[in-house]
């Protein structure tokens, strides 16, 4: 198995404390400063081409994410050295959990390989009649082992986690992955890409409290598709799944052997970095632009400041028939808009007086679920707006 080296090491003169498939950790004392370098792992393999600005989209693609999901996390500061601006964050040092916090809303990749050996994934009882490709009934949490660099992550159970960090852990990042996903499909979504799975990373700081760590949402970690394609029957993907068909099927590398993946040719590299572009600039609206600033994304406060709108969003259940949204779809077929398939749901906005913090969120979670949503039937996300964001919307 192939393995990295360090990238930015001579440029920064700083001490190197760990250099992954992607990553370099630099000391800076009571802080870390993380690197997203162009490396590109497939297989288990970190491959010897590059692909040119990558670090920079997962970076600040990361950091956009930070921002729209308001959970605790990691980042302290986007100023970094110019020798990795756009690509490095200043981060806390955590105590990492030996966990690949894996969600799927989708079944594809090694869970549709588990799927058609025992119809579960991960210890997970799945429906019959699955195709690569299909939405799950609900999202599921699938974790992995967290495997050295040049060996394999493995899926494994719940309880094998709980076993491996305790079960208050294991169920801890267990509700968080899960959190995360529902909030971060449903902003996917809202700009026609299907989020089918991702994985996250989380880490312990002194006091004991779980925070998101690493980076989160990237083409890296996460399967991107278009929804509209989907809705076709096709998988068109904006992340390294086109890197793997290659790799699997055109270069003529046997996957079993001990022979490292050969080097990329010029046309897969290109066409890989502008699938890892088009998702930096489909989810966040934006133009990625090299060595651009990274949005900033604060270390999470004790507070959210300035917010004056709760939205909660109320919607049926994949698998609950829904009369209204079946009566607009066959509508919109009969007008000739085909391949669009619609689910009505129901929003309603909060409006809160003063600063809306975590427990005054909480609060009104719980009023959806006792109030507005019949979660039987209907699922709900509950998100904070600022004046920026409605001022947005009417514009």
């Amino acid at each position: 198995m192939t393995t990295p080296h360090a990238q930015f090491a001579s440029a920064l003169d700083l001490p190197l404390l760990h250099a992954g498939k992607v990553r370099e950790l630099y000391d800076l004392g009571d802080r870390l400063l993380m690197v997203a370098t162009d490396n590109i792992s497939a297989f288990d393999h970190v491959l010897t081409s590059r692909i040119e600005h990558k670090g920079a989209v997962l970076t600040q693609l990361s950091s956009w994410w930070f921002a729209q999901l308001g959970v605790e996390h990691h980042v302290l500061s986007a100023e970094v050295p110019p020798a990795v601006a756009g690509r490095a964050v200043v981060c806390q040092k955590l105590e990492m959990l030996p966990v690949e916090c894996v969600a799927r809303g989708y079944l594809t990749g090694s869970g549709w390989v588990e799927y058609q050996e025992s119809q579960s994934v991960c210890g997970v009882p799945l429906p019959a009649g699955l195709t690569d490709g299909a939405r799950l009934p609900e999202p599921i949490f699938t974790p992995a082992t967290k495997a050295a660099v040049g060996e394999h992550d493995e899926n494994v159970t719940f309880d094998e986690i709980v076993a491996t960090i305790g079960r208050a852990d294991a169920e801890a990042v267990r509700e968080k992955t899960l959190a995360v996903y529902a909030t971060a499909e449903r902003i996917a979504r809202e700009r026609g890409i299907i989020l089918a799975d991702t994985k996250l990373e989380f880490g312990k700081r002194p006091d004991g409290t779980i925070v998101l760590a690493d980076e989160v949402l990237t083409p890296d970690s996460s399967r991107f598709w278009d929804a509209q394609a989907w809705q076709q029957g096709r998988l068109e993907s904006f992340d390294k799944q086109y890197l793997r068909d290659w790799l699997l099927h055109e270069s003529g590398w046997d996957r079993a052997s001990d022979t490292p993946p050969p080097a990329l040719p010029d046309e897969v590299i290109a066409a890989t970095g502008a699938r890892y572009r088009e998702a930096y600039e489909r989810l966040t609206g934006q133009a990625f632009a090299t060595g651009a600033e990274v949005p900033q994304a604060t270390a999470a406060p004790d507070r959210i400041a300035a917010m004056t709108r709760v939205v909660v969003d109320v919607m049926p259940k994949p698998e609950i028939l829904d009369p209204q949204g079946k009566a607009v779809t066959q509508a919109l077929g009969r007008m000739g808009y085909e391949g669009l398939t619609v689910r009505q749901g129901k929003r309603f906005e909060v409006e809160v007086d003063g600063e809306v913090t975590p427990d005054r969120l909480e609060q009104i979670r719980t009023a959806a679920e006792t109030l507005l949503a019949n979660t039987v039937i209907e699922s709900f996300d509950v998100r904070v707006e600022s004046d920026a964001t409605a001022r947005a919307e009417v514009q």
